[in-house]
């Protein structure tokens, strides 16, 4: 389990450069299906959280929320209090991060947030990712602000 693991880093860590070079929001379906494919075999603690659990920590901890969905996405609704930075603006922004602090991320249904995820956590942050995004957080009827 331990090398799937890391084999499962190397893998994401390999594709993130390139995602993040995109100069559109929109991939190749096969590049969709094969990071989908490639999440969805991950151990289901791969760094998620459940947006019950997520809630909890918010309210409980001082954290920093991160939306890496599009700002017309961000705009139409989020979770209160969340910063909105695009995934494929992240490299160039992640410098607006605190280190010091949790990170919870999200996007639409997870798949961004992931590669947010991982990306952030090979830089050292502290990061959980919503699974199933906003979609599963308004789905739990938790709390959204426009």
């Amino acid at each position: 389990m331990k090398g799937m693991k890391k084999l499962a880093w190397l893998g994401l860590l390999a594709a993130i450069p390139v995602l993040a070079q995109a100069t559109t929001t929109t991939f190749s379906a096969l590049t969709v299906r094969e990071v989908g494919s490639f999440l969805t075999s991950l151990p289901a603690d791969f760094y998620g959280i459940q947006p019950a659990a997520a809630k909890q920590m918010m309210d409980t901890l001082d954290v920093f929320i991160l939306d890496v969905r599009e700002p017309g996405e961000f705009k139409d609704g989020r979770i209160p209090g969340a910063v909105n930075i695009p995934i494929r603006e992240l490299p160039k922004r992640v410098s607006e991060l605190p280190k010091g602090k949790p990170i919870i991320i999200y996007c639409g249904i997870g798949h961004r947030g992931a590669m947010g995820l991982v990306f952030l956590r090979g830089q050292g942050y502290n990061v959980k990712s919503i699974l199933g995004g906003f979609k599963a957080w308004t789905g739990a009827n938790l709390p959204v602000e426009k």
